[in-house]
């Protein structure tokens, strides 16, 4: 070797090349080690949650269950899952999915295949079925959380002689609960294409038409509707003061409307809706039925004066009653069954 000899160059640190992918494998291993740790959290909670309302009454209840999604989500799914409170209300379904996002947790979309079945308390049980059906859950340490359901060419069936619901079919229902701010909560109800079966008013009005449903109001004191039942929570929320204060309704079917545009709503002690609402009426009646049956108080109102079947008058509830002007329409609604 001489001076003039180039210097041997030296072989390349493998130390560089191999660092990115031990860091990749410590970022694998760290993510795999936290999925499984919130997918024990998760089992942890929802058996503590299950305990703890089977000890006030309440059943949330399943018999089998699987939870995947493993790397980025954890997925729930449930069979013959069924969730009920004291007084009887209580829904139970085949099978639920569920599915929220790791970097997510508290956003839950839950999705049922096959239905649900609601029991409602001395009336039955409906069977809800359709070709879909979702709902989207957040914000529970809020009052009241953020719930949304959806649902698509839905079915509501009963047994027989057992009371229908007040909807048998839908094109598109939709069902959104926001908190407000000053303790308000939100409620938006949406039904198109709906094929109904009410009493009173809203029944003389809707008839064997097809019908759109649209109601839009505003809860006070929102967190004060809380108890040990569904009764219960309405009737302290209803001591401490609160009240539904409705923004927009309406009830669309053929021809006829029942527009409601401003009024505020509380519960009585038999758990029937109490106020008076400003409302819109309009019904196209055939001129026999207005002149002898008088089907309506806005078909008989109409005919007296010889006018166009609309009238804009007071809605009022009270006494279990419903009366629109010096008419009794029917019974008001009733929110619970009183024990």
């Amino acid at each position: 070797m001489t001076h003039s000899d180039p210097t041997p160059s030296r072989k390349p640190r493998r130390r560089g090349l191999a660092l990115p992918f031990v860091l990749a494998a410590l970022v694998c291993i760290a993510w795999s080690v936290g999925w499984f740790y919130l997918r024990n959290e998760m089992i942890k909670r929802m058996d503590a949650t299950s305990a703890h309302l089977k000890a006030e009454g309440y059943d949330l209840s399943w018999t089998k269950r699987d939870v995947t999604g493993f790397p980025f989500r954890l997925d729930v799914r449930l069979e013959n899952a069924r969730v009920a409170e004291p007084t009887g209300w209580a829904v139970r379904a085949p099978e639920l999915k569920g599915e929220a996002m790791i970097y997510g947790i508290g956003h839950w979309i839950i999705v049922a295949p096959a239905g649900v079945v609601l029991t409602r308390p001395e009336k039955g049980d409906v069977a809800i079925t359709g070709q879909a059906l979702r709902a989207s859950l957040a914000g529970f340490d809020q009052h009241p959380p953020r719930v949304s359901v959806e649902g698509s060419k839905l079915l509501f069936t009963t047994a027989a002689g057992v009371e229908p619901f007040p909807i048998s079919s839908t094109e598109a229902l939709q069902l959104h609960l926001r908190p407000g701010p000053d303790d308000q909560g939100a409620i938006l109800f949406k039904a198109d294409g709906a094929k109904v079966a009410l009493t009173g008013l809203l029944g003389r009005i809707a008839q064997d038409r097809t019908a759109s449903l649209y109601w839009d109001s505003r809860l006070s004191k929102a967190s004060a509707l809380r108890g040990d039942n569904w009764t219960d929570a309405v009737r302290d929320w209803t001591a401490a003061g609160g009240a539904i204060t409705v923004e927009s309704g309406k009830l669309t079917a053929g021809d006829a409307l029942i527009e409601a545009r401003s009024g505020a709503l509380t519960i009585d002690d038999l758990g029937r809706l109490q106020g008076a609402l400003d409302v819109t009426v309009r019904e196209k009646p055939t001129p026999t039925e207005a002149i002898t049956d008088a089907r309506s108080a806005v078909a008989a109102v109409a005919a007296a004066a010889g006018k166009d079947p609309t009238l804009s008058a007071t809605l009022l509830f009270q006494d279990g009653r419903t009366r629109l002007g010096p008419f009794d329409t029917g019974p008001s609604p009733q929110v619970y069954v009183p024990r």
